[in-house]
């Protein structure tokens, strides 16, 4: 490893040595800058749960079915944001920085790198205590990021340089944040996940609370005040101990190896889940998009799993509520694209648990608009909400009785190059030491029936609960 030290903080001042007229001519003070190398292994592995939790900010971000991981640590630069006005202010400060953007990018082998990372809470809301560690808004650009593309390793060292510093400060700086990156790596096996010492939100009082909520968000489709409305639930529980995250992503892999896997800490809150739902995905042009709505159990046997299939595709409700998605989506990105296509045909998408109604759309992205803009306009979606989309935001505030928070809300990353990944914060929990929130919610749409939604819940919420056995002493 010293080896690989020495020869980095060469390759390192090089790169500044070279860069040095770019940041002379630049009028600005302070730049963003962003030096790669390969990496021989990732350092990932097995060291999840420790680099999380000895750092004030992390971000892990994982799509196994193509071998892609992004793990950040520490900020270097971050912008959030409170408000309304979140994504107008956030794409403001993004171009701004993008004029002070350096990096050796293009000596890599590699065409696409992470940047920003992080989240933005489904609605914007006054934080209360279980998310009083994360902002309506928060993309930042972390100081270390660890990257598996494929079979091919990276790691990024991003920081803001500004002229006040001394060029050896930087490269000692630099040396230093490599050492101690190394050094505290861990490689030890993964721990079994703790047991549920309690659990509240799941008793038959719980129930008929929740299916009398969408007694209520039936009658106001009735009423004509919305089409549809997402309406959610959560569950406490306390654990044993706090859980073993190198555990949790390992039993996520497993069982949702199509599904995107994320892991948000920051302070003593850590927001993680494998959600199967992609908002958008930019690259090379064109926005990529799933219309996830519409949900059946699975079966016991294949038969019984692909005749359960062939009714979710056939069902009235759950087809009313898919189409929902699908016309959002195109009314929402129609004044930032050039066309747009959507499958014929939808598809299904199996979970270990669980089976939805999956439609893809794609479309070419006109040039002069901004990615960051075309998420508010997408944001939220009515597989999360609802429609009209207003009408059902208000109705949920006012229904649940809790902050969703991070839940439902959007998850991922970005660059300067209109390349990105964003996800929705579904099948998702909020873990504070070893307390945990467990999130799930179901579209409500006319013929809805409050205790098939409340099962669709049940489902939707083994995805966190069977991380943990129940304690039966």
């Amino acid at each position: 490893m010293e080896e690989f030290i020495s020869s980095s903080v060469s390759s390192f001042t090089r790169f500044l040595s070279e860069s040095e007229d770019k940041i002379r001519k630049n009028n600005s003070n302070n730049y963003l800058i962003s030096f790669g190398e390969c990496l021989q292994s990732s350092y990932i592995e097995g060291s999840i749960d420790h680099f999380l939790k000895i750092h004030e900010r992390s971000f892990y971000f994982e799509k196994p079915d193509e071998n892609f991981v992004v793990f950040g640590l520490d900020e270097a630069l971050t912008i959030s944001e409170n408000g309304d006005k979140r994504f107008a202010a956030t794409d403001k400060k993004i171009k701004e920085w993008k004029e002070k953007f350096i990096s050796n990018w293009s000596t890599l082998d590699i065409t696409s790198f992470p940047l920003f990372l992080g989240s933005m809470k489904f609605a914007v809301e006054h934080a209360d205590n279980d998310w009083s560690d994360f902002n309506d808004s928060t993309w930042f650009v972390p100081e270390i990021v660890l990257l598996k593309v494929n079979e091919k390793n990276f790691l990024l060292y991003n920081f803001v340089h500004s002229s006040e510093y001394s060029k050896g400060v930087v490269i000692n700086k630099f040396k230093a944040k490599l050492e101690k990156l190394f050094k505290s790596a861990s490689k030890s096996k993964a721990k079994q996940n703790p047991k549920i010492a309690n659990i509240s939100g799941a008793s038959p009082k719980d129930k008929k609370r929740w299916k009398n909520l969408v007694v209520t968000g039936l009658e106001k489709i009735s009423e004509r005040e919305v089409d549809k409305v997402v309406l959610s639930r959560k569950v406490d529980l306390l654990l044993s101990e706090e859980p073993d995250f190198d555990n949790v992503i390992g039993k996520f892999r497993h069982n949702y190896p199509d599904s995107y896997l994320f892991i948000y800490h920051h302070g003593k809150s850590t927001f993680f889940g494998a959600t199967p739902e992609k908002l958008a995905k930019f690259k090379d042009g064109k926005i990529e998009i799933d219309a996830l709505a519409g949900s059946a159990p699975r079966g016991k046997d294949e038969e019984e799993d692909s005749r359960l299939a062939d009714i979710l595709l056939a069902d009235k409700k759950n087809l009313n509520e898919h189409n929902f998605v699908i016309d959002h989506i195109k009314n929402s990105i129609a004044n930032f694209i050039n066309n747009v296509e959507v499958e014929p045909k939808s598809k299904i998408r199996k979970l270990a648990n669980i089976q939805h109604i999956l439609t893809k759309i794609s479309a070419s992205l006109n040039q002069e608009n901004s990615m960051y803009l075309l998420l508010k306009e997408l944001f939220p979606t009515p597989a999360v909400c609802g429609m009209p989309k207003e009408n059902s935001l208000q109705l949920i505030k006012k229904l649940e009785g809790y902050k969703r928070g991070l839940y439902s809300g959007v998850i991922g990353w970005f660059n300067f190059n209109n390349e990105g990944e964003f996800v929705v914060g579904i099948r998702s929990a909020l873990s504070v030491n070893n307390k945990l929130i467990a999130f799930a919610g179901c579209g409500i749409v006319e013929n809805s029936d409050p205790e098939l939604e409340y099962q669709e819940t049940e489902l939707k919420l083994k995805t966190i609960l069977s991380l943990f056995n129940e304690n039966k002493n």
